[in-house]
């Protein structure tokens, strides 16, 4: 590559920077809309709340949020709302705790998102008791 060349191609790429940091900040912004990474904050639960639903609500914000959302309303593709929930409403709280136990493959034929759901949503330190306190404020969002 002669001189000439070398500096043609510098210009080339210099010419580049701005737009490729232009879609880059635009793919990033995409990305961060579509993650759930805006400031909404979730609903609390009311102050006559018992400790075992207040406790859900916390589990829920540390593990469930990045698939159903910050606002439990779901992620598009990956998980869906807890908020007038079917699944929810139609079991008990204990097969709720189940579900979230043992995940739920992608193909499952009850699993409406086509995405696997990791077993304790892919929170292992979860026990039982942190399984039923989740369960607990799911119900108080139908």
């Amino acid at each position: 590559m002669t001189g000439s060349e070398r500096t043609a191609t510098r210009r080339t790429f210099k010419a580049w920077r701005p737009a490729s940091l232009l879609v880059g900040l635009i793919v990033l912004a995409f990305a961060l809309a579509g993650c759930g990474g805006g400031s909404d904050a979730p609903p609390r639960v009311g102050p006559n709340a018992s400790p075992e639903v207040v406790l859900g609500q916390e589990l829920v914000d540390q593990s469930c949020t990045a698939c159903h959302g910050k606002d439990y309303a779901g992620v598009s593709g990956l998980g869906t709302s807890f908020v007038d929930n079917a699944y929810i409403q139609e079991h008990t709280d204990a097969e709720v705790a189940m579900l979230i136990k043992e995940g739920r493959l992608h193909d499952a034929p009850d699993n409406v998102t086509g995405v696997a759901m990791p077993p304790y949503g892919g929170n292992t330190r979860l026990s039982d008791n942190d399984l039923a306190a989740i369960a607990a404020f799911l119900r108080t969002l139908q």
